[in-house]
């Protein structure tokens, strides 16, 4: 070991003896920024929604039904203390009822002027998806016919497969969701 007396010159020599022994890492790393998302199926069909939209994911609760409304509105249920209504996302986009099964779930929307809760086929759990592919559902080779429904406007690629993505601000906003009264 050469040890000189200037202080600069054996950090120096100190930083070489590093450098030499270090084990290879990469010079520079591509950082690819994601978002993520809940896959679920409403009808059969796979969708994302933004991991930030929804509250919580519960169980389907017991329910009391309201007279006088539309088919989709499922009912009131007390979730996490507050009276929360309950939409059929299936009965409202496709007029197919939910199956009840042991795979139904209710995600609980984020959204400061209304609590309500969408009843889904089956959550698969959360996805990291990667920003830029993304493109609107009117240019859509597979979900086009989604683009006229209320809450969707584009699809990403996760895996290989177009999702179409749910905006819940978009669908609890949209003129034929806030007309629930029969």
């Amino acid at each position: 070991m050469q040890r000189t007396e200037d202080v600069f010159d054996y950090l120096g020599w100190i930083n070489r003896q590093v450098d030499q022994h270090a084990v290879g890492l990469p010079s520079s790393e591509d950082h690819v920024r994601i978002w993520q998302g809940i896959l679920f199926a409403v009808d059969g069909r796979r969708m994302l929604v933004a991991l930030d939209e929804v509250r919580a994911i519960v169980a389907p609760p017991r329910m009391v039904t309201l007279p006088g409304v539309r088919p989709w509105v499922s009912g009131l249920a007390n979730l996490r203390g507050e009276l929360t209504g309950v939409f059929d996302l299936a009965r409202f986009w496709f007029d197919v009822t939910t199956p009840a099964s042991r795979h139904s779930v209710v995600f609980l929307a984020k959204h400061a002027q209304a609590s309500s809760a969408f009843l889904v086929e089956r959550s698969y759990g959360i996805r990291q998806v990667p920003y830029g592919d993304e493109r609107p559902l009117s240019d859509s080779e597979h979900h086009r016919e989604l683009a006229s429904l209320p809450g969707f406007h584009q699809e990403v690629r996760l895996n290989e497969e177009w999702l179409p993505v749910l905006e819940f601000r978009s669908l609890l906003e949209h003129d034929q969701f806030l007309n629930a009264v029969a």
